[in-house]
């Protein structure tokens, strides 16, 4: 059985290395080519942003969004925006997976931003500077 490894649980170092396989096959599959300062860029992103917004996500659900993105998507370029497409429709069919295994009624987004406390402040901040 294989083990489940999360973004959050690899080493950022070896975490690039694993993005920059990931960005040269993507790229091959869609018949581009980018130099190598352009791949180790896009990989370091790639990276740092699964640290940042997608870490509990395991490797195989990232690897299995650039291979449904490529698939099925029309966009033919990567970019950051891509693959940040490509990540949030996987995400939101395992969010919806396990909505229907708990048997919940309906699935919603959590839409407020990860910085923001959940007591109410943010906008209500903004408007007391209007004020």
């Amino acid at each position: 059985m294989k083990q489940i490894v999360f973004v959050k649980q690899i080493k950022m170092k070896e975490l690039t290395k694993k993005c920059i396989g990931l960005i040269s096959s993507t790229l091959v599959q869609l018949g581009q080519t980018k130099t190598d300062k352009d791949i180790l860029i896009l990989a370091t992103t790639l990276a740092e942003d699964l640290i940042r917004d997608w870490k509990m996500l395991s490797w195989q659900d990232v690897e299995e969004s650039f291979r449904s993105g490529i698939r099925e998507s029309e966009e033919f370029h990567l970019s950051v925006k891509t693959y940040y497409k490509w990540l949030r429709t996987h995400k939101k069919l395992i969010d919806e997976h396990v909505y229907k295994q708990n048997n919940l009624k309906s699935y919603t987004i959590d839409k407020r931003l990860k910085y923001r406390s959940r007591k109410g402040t943010g906008l209500l901040t903004i408007q007391k500077l209007l004020k």
